[in-house]
C-alpha cells in the first residue's frame, strides 16, 4: 500500500491485530511471561536487540526471561506511536518505545529511562499476524540513583489498599478483580 493510500478494511484489521501484539509484548516482557512473549513471534523469528543480542528470537525471551526474574525491580515497557506499511501478507512496522527499569550497580538502585523504535517485519501465517524480524534502535538513554518518593509521599506503597507490580502471576495482569 502506498504511503497516502486510503485504509482499506483489510489493512484496519491488520494493524489492530499487529497493535494487539505489541501490546501483549510488552505486558510479556514486563511480567516475564515467556509464554506470552513466544505469542508475539513465529517459531522461526529473529531479534536483533543492540549489542545484546543478535539471533533467534525464542532463546533471546528464555534469557531475558531468567534476567528479569533475578532482578527484583520493575520494568515497564510504553508502546507508543505506531506505523504501520502493509504489502499482503507482510507489513513493515515502526513503533516508538519508551523503557523504564530499575537495576542495582555497587547494591544501589538505578532507574533508567530509555527511549528507542521497534522495527519489525511482521507476517500473516495461517491467519496470525507475528513477528518474524525485530531490529531494535536506540534513540536515548537516561540513567540516575533511584528517588522514589511516590509522589511526594502522597501515595504509600505499603498501604495493602495500593495494587503495586508483580510477576509469576501476583499482577493484576492475571489476578485481575
Amino acid at each position: 500500500m502506498s504511503l497516502d493510500a486510503p485504509n482499506t478494511t483489510e489493512d484496519l484489521l491488520a494493524k489492530e491485530d499487529i497493535r494487539d501484539v505489541l501490546a501483549r509484548y510488552a505486558r510479556g516482557i514486563d511480567r516475564a511471561d515467556g509464554e506470552l512473549l513466544k505469542s508475539c513471534y513465529h517459531a522461526d523469528a529473529q531479534e536483533e536487540h543492540g549489542s545484546t543480542y543478535a539471533g533467534p528470537a525464542h532463546p533471546y525471551i528464555d534469557g531475558a526471561v531468567a534476567r528479569m526474574k533475578k532482578n527484583p525491580h520493575p520494568m515497564a515497557h510504553y508502546i507508543c506511536n505506531t506505523h504501520v506499511e502493509r504489502d499482503g501478507d507482510t507489513a513493515f512496522v515502526e513503533t516508538y518505545v519508551l523503557t523504564f527499569a530499575r537495576f542495582e550497580k555497587d547494591g544501589e538502585p538505578y532507574d533508567t529511562l530509555t527511549g528507542g523504535r521497534l522495527f519489525d517485519k511482521f507476517e500473516k501465517r495461517d491467519g496470525k499476524w507475528k513477528i518474524a524480524h525485530r531490529k531494535m534502535t536506540f534513540d536515548w538513554n537516561r540513567d540516575a540513583p533511584s528517588a522514589e518518593g511516590w509522589c511526594l509521599g502522597v501515595f504509600d506503597p505499603e498501604d495493602p489498599k495500593m495494587n503495586m507490580w508483580g510477576r509469576d502471576g501476583q499482577d493484576l495482569t492475571y489476578t485481575r478483580f
